[in-house]
């Protein structure tokens, strides 16, 4: 099928293929093109050792991207870390609404890129299968999104100890009262969050959770999660909003109302974005280094594409620590 797709002989496509052959460069090129458009089975790091066909790897960065300041520090932070090992990467706008997932990484494929950093939210379990069911071996899929059970290889941030570390830090500062403003239960990372929060809170008798609010991880949770806040009637101390946006929407509200924060009420974030240190008061926040989630995950991409075994559904947790800033200091 090759030699027909490429117009050279079966014998010098074998050759190329197995890497034993002295074929000029644009029929190595050719063939290995064509070998990764029918979905042919290579290794091509193994095929680059031995012809010499590519400087660096081209690894494109898969997300359904919107506009706002995590995405912006999430790819700059890949983006630099990719620069150390023989990388070049790409961003690539999914949109699971109105593409099919198998089709839109096949397009990939034929542009020639080599591998892919998956950060897909919304994709499911089935999905994953059904990609590695579809694509050549010779493309690694990497996922960057934490997950119950893995079934890519899964690099990710340690978020139940994020909550976890925000709960102790609330804890030692004296706030034993509090509440947490939630990300939507349908993603991992917002259920491994409030459960490492609310697990510390559990081990300590003179701890309460007494509120909680359910948003979307969007800036404009903050203002009914504050309404909601101030109608209670036993108020928390101190909250945990499970990501920078909702604490900043929060935040917004509550200095809006005339309420002294720390005072009346701390509040601390999660992600860490550049934001929490210019707005006022500065946010406590648990830090995500993207550099560091960047480095392991080509550092694994690099070992798999030397590899036989591609898809093992390890799963490799980045620690996270905790920024603490004027939103929760008295």
């Amino acid at each position: 099928d090759l030699a027909d797709y490429t117009g050279l002989s079966i014998s010098t496509v074998s050759r190329i293929l197995s890497g034993e052959s002295n074929a000029d460069s644009k029929n190595v090129a050719t063939t290995i093109d064509a070998a990764l458009k029918l979905n042919y089975p290579l290794n091509v790091n193994f095929l680059n050792s031995k012809y010499n066909f590519k400087s660096d790897y081209h690894v494109a960065l898969v997300t359904t991207f919107y506009s706002s300041e995590f995405y912006s520090s999430f790819f700059s932070g890949i983006k630099n870390a990719s620069k150390q090992l023989e990388f070049s990467i790409s961003l690539h706008d999914f949109d699971p609404s109105t593409e099919d997932i198998v089709e839109y990484f096949k397009k990939l494929i034929s542009l020639q890129i080599d591998a892919a950093i998956l950060f897909l939210p919304t994709i499911n379990d089935d999905e994953y299968q059904k990609l590695l069911k579809n694509l050549p071996d010779s493309f690694i899929l990497i996922s960057v999104l934490p997950t119950l059970h893995p079934v890519l290889d899964t690099i990710t941030f340690d978020s139940y100890g994020g909550g976890y570390l925000v709960a102790q830090h609330f804890y030692n500062q004296g706030f034993k009262e509090v509440g947490i403003i939630n990300g939507p239960f349908e993603r991992n990372e917002a259920l491994l969050r409030r459960n490492g929060f609310n697990d510390f809170i559990a081990q300590k008798h003179d701890m309460n959770l007494v509120w909680s609010y359910n948003g979307a991880f969007n800036f404009e949770d903050g203002e009914p999660a504050f309404d909601s806040y101030k109608d209670e009637r036993r108020k928390p101390r101190a909250i945990f909003a499970t990501n920078d946006a909702m604490a900043i929407g929060f935040l917004r509200m509550a200095v809006k109302a005339g309420l002294n924060v720390p005072k009346d009420v701390a509040i601390a974030g999660y992600d860490d974005l550049p934001v929490c240190d210019f707005v006022y008061p500065s946010i406590t926040s648990v830090k995500t280094d993207y550099f560091a989630l960047g480095t392991k995950t080509f550092k694994i991409l690099k070992e798999k594409m030397s590899s036989v075994d591609h898809h093992s559904g390890i799963q490799s947790i980045i620690p996270v620590s905790l920024s603490m800033r004027d939103s929760t200091q008295q």
